[in-house]
Parts: C-alpha cells; structure tokens; sequence
C-alpha cells in the first residue's frame, strides 16, 4: 500500500510530511468456537474444520463470558496471578501459576494455555476460572495456528456476555448502539 501524502493540505496549516509504502498479507480466515455444551473448541480455517480438542472453561463460580473475543499477545510461558485482578494469591481462589503456550483473548486475563493439572476435566467439567484449559500439545497447536486479529467465539456458557470494554470486545455491542456511538459505555 501507498500513501503520497508528502505536502498534502489536511487543514488547519497541517500538511503531509512523507510518502509512506508498506506491504503486509492478510492471513486465513480463522474463527475457534469455544461451545460449553459439548467442552470443546472447534478450529476452521477458511470455513473448514481443521482441528477440535476438548477444553475446560471457567468452573460456576468463575464462569467464562459468551461471546466474540479477538485475539491478542501470544506468551510461550506466562506467569498467572490472581492479584492483578484483585484476588490475593494466598486466598481461597487465589493462584501464581506458571503455564507455557498462553494466547491471549482479552484484557481481562483470559488466554487459551497449557493446562495439564486439568486433562481429566478437559471435554467433561469446568474448573479454570475463566480461561480455556486445554492439553499442552492442543495448546501449542493453538499458539502456533492463530495470530492476532483471529477470533474466538465463546458460546453456550453460564456467564455474562463480554463486555465492550474488555480487550476487542466492542463485537459484542449491538449494531444500533455501536452505530450510535460508545465511547460512554
């Protein structure tokens, strides 16, 4: 792509300082669908289904938010602590947990990472507090087959839809109020 802006008038005794070229690709289409009815997250590429692994999602008490979450930072090891959102780790829910292959899916903490403590749960139970669990091969799959800007559709969950505010999350406000405007959500 180019712009020729260099002494472009954009108004207000503002002018164009350079021309500017860049190239970059636009990849797959790639939407995961992440459905708590049946604990599993099912990959398409283009429209087809290129790969399903059972998950575990947030447990009753920590429940993972409905909707559209787009893909962010990607971690090949991460450190999780329940303090940065409030919740000491020396409480009853609290953690410090070290997991590898973190992808991240909103601002608020929740990431599709290696959960190999919770294998016997994933495909059966919830018991993260929100994000997705999955093996270690599933996660590194995961890690390696999504970039960002890819898009994770939560369904069928006992949580909230995500807010509009929480990461990319402005998917999941409604057309006509998008349409109006939401800088006062």
């Amino acid at each position: 792509m180019s712009v020729r802006a260099y002494g472009v008038d954009f108004g207000d005794g503002l002018f164009g300082q350079e021309d500017v070229t860049t190239r970059f690709t636009i990849g797959d289409h790639i939407i995961a669908t992440a459905d708590d009815a049946t604990k599993t997250m099912t990959v398409r590429r283009n429209g087809e289904v290129i790969k399903t692994m059972p998950i575990s999602m947030g447990k009753a008490k920590t429940p993972t938010d409905n909707g559209a979450y787009i893909i962010g930072d990607r971690y090949s090891f991460l450190v999780m602590d329940s303090s940065t959102y409030g919740v000491p780790v020396n409480s009853p829910d609290g953690y410090r947990t070290e997991v590898e292959w973190a992808t991240q899916m909103s601002y608020s903490g929740i990431y599709v990472h290696s959960a190999p403590w919770s294998v016997g749960s994933q495909g059966i139970a919830n018991v993260s507090h929100g994000c997705l669990n999955v093996n270690p091969a599933n996660a590194r799959w995961f890690y390696g087959n999504t970039r960002r800007g890819d898009i994770v559709e939560v369904i069928n969950t006992t949580g909230p839809t995500l807010s509009g505010t929480d990461g990319l999350g402005d998917w999941n406000i409604p057309w006509e109020q998008w349409k109006a405007g939401n800088a006062n959500l």
